[in-house]
């Protein structure tokens, strides 16, 4: 559960990584395919590991699906995001750590 000072759609830290750490599982894959969305699984590179994961835009290091019009933080994919940004918590050590990285400030 979010805590409730830790609003994602201010901040969207997490979802600024390196290249091949936003891994996304078989399970991701399967889903993806059956709803028709083959632009997600399109939407893949090598991930570390030997998995797969999102990839990163060269100029600002986001995840591709990162931001809307008008809405930088938004996820243009929320619907069918990966199971690892569905159980990404807001305000946990690692949030609150990739906060930090970005140099956005904790409540």
């Amino acid at each position: 559960m979010a805590l409730p000072d830790y609003d994602c759609l201010t901040c969207s830290a997490c979802c600024h990584q390196r290249e091949g750490t936003i891994l996304v599982t078989e399970e991701d894959v399967a889903h993806w395919a059956s709803v028709g969305r083959q632009d997600m699984i399109d939407s893949l590179g090598e991930g570390h590991f030997g998995e797969r994961a999102f990839l990163m835009r060269e100029e600002d290091g986001a995840c591709v699906h990162l931001g809307l019009p008008g809405k930088p933080h938004h996820c243009q994919v929320y619907d069918v995001r990966a199971r690892v940004c569905r159980d990404f918590q807001a305000g946990s050590q690692q949030c609150r750590e990739f906060r930090r990285e970005r140099g956005i400030p904790n409540p």
